[in-house]
């Protein structure tokens, strides 16, 4: 891994050399392309049997039916990036407890648009197409869809992160007098989680070893080849790896910093600006604190495992 970020420093130190030399300029018509985003999500259900979220689906159907009394609930659902969040939101929108709901599915994504956000509430409410620019016409707007209605509403991936952003996204949707509005966010930040929720967020929990091997034989129709007897040993030890490799925390900022990836400033040293760096990544749920810790051993040779003093080095 680390032969690899080193190359790949060089290849972008490269890179870098060939902009100044030739003097490459940004395209001044870069507004007109359109970029599709591939992760767009929608609230439509694959015909296939969801492994491993039924008992989550339906803790979490029991707490909205408690905690929908007040005009705005909103139930954060928040983890590492391929856990099943949206999996698990679509899980819920397309229950028959919210079927007499009027329900819109949002996908945010990581560009953050109010406007957008507004106007496509409006749209799937009215199932007209809205293009308000003005957030005073949106409000409007939304006062009369939402008023005096029951509505769910899926705020999918959402990665806006600045406190004043999402206060104005909840006063946005709180705008319907009388109404009931059920709001549930996906989110890999747990700081958007709790600064957007209304009752407890939920963190989702990676899948067990078993459903891991579930889902592994579903996708490889694993059952109906001949050699299965013989896979089967590699393919539970492949699921057994889908909660990621443990990474000493140390040696991680080590790697960092001999690699010239971390460039403190005045006000911070490289291991402060490292431990900086794991701290927001573990917010983001990219990184994890592992359960069981990683040791040192105090061997020259780093191989006889006795920990050091009884100190933890910091897994992740």
């Amino acid at each position: 891994m680390a032969k690899k970020m080193e190359k790949m420093r060089v290849d972008l130190e490269v890179i870098t050399d060939q902009h100044k030399k030739f003097k490459l300029m940004a395209d001044t018509n870069a507004n007109e392309l359109k970029v599709v985003d591939i992760r767009e999500t929608s609230s439509m259900m694959e015909a296939q049997i969801i492994i491993g979220r039924t008992a989550e689906r339906e803790k979490l159907l029991a707490s909205l039916s408690e905690s929908v009394t007040g005009e705005m609930t909103i139930l954060p659902i928040y983890g590492i990036g391929g856990l099943g969040k949206t999996t698990l939101a679509k899980m819920i929108y397309n229950s028959n407890q919210f079927k007499e709901y009027s329900q819109v599915w949002v996908y945010v994504s990581q560009t953050f648009d109010l406007k957008k956000i507004g106007n496509s509430v409006i749209s799937q409410l009215s199932e007209k197409e809205s293009q308000y620019t003005g957030a005073q016409m949106i409000q409007s707007s939304l006062s009369k869809l939402l008023a005096d209605k029951k509505i769910l509403i899926v705020l999918d991936d959402l990665w806006e992160d600045m406190e004043s952003h999402l206060d104005n996204l909840k006063a946005m949707l709180r705008v319907g007098k009388g109404s009931k509005v059920v709001v549930i966010v996906t989110t890999r930040d747990e700081h958007i989680a709790k600064k957007m929720s209304t009752i407890e967020p939920h963190k989702l929990a990676p899948l067990t070893d078993d459903m891991c091997w579930s889902i592994i034989k579903q996708k490889s129709d694993f059952e109906s080849r001949d050699d299965n007897k013989e896979l089967e040993q590699i393919g539970m030890e492949i699921a057994m790896k889908c909660k990621g490799c443990k990474i000493v925390k140390d040696d991680l900022i080590h790697q960092w910093v001999s690699l010239g990836f971390v460039e403190p400033p005045d006000v911070f040293s490289s291991w402060l600006l490292g431990e900086r760096y794991i701290r927001q990544l573990l917010g983001l749920s990219f990184l994890q604190n592992s359960k069981s810790p990683s040791w040192r051993c105090d061997c020259t040779d780093g191989l006889c495992g006795t920990p050091v003093s009884g100190k933890s080095s910091g897994g992740l």
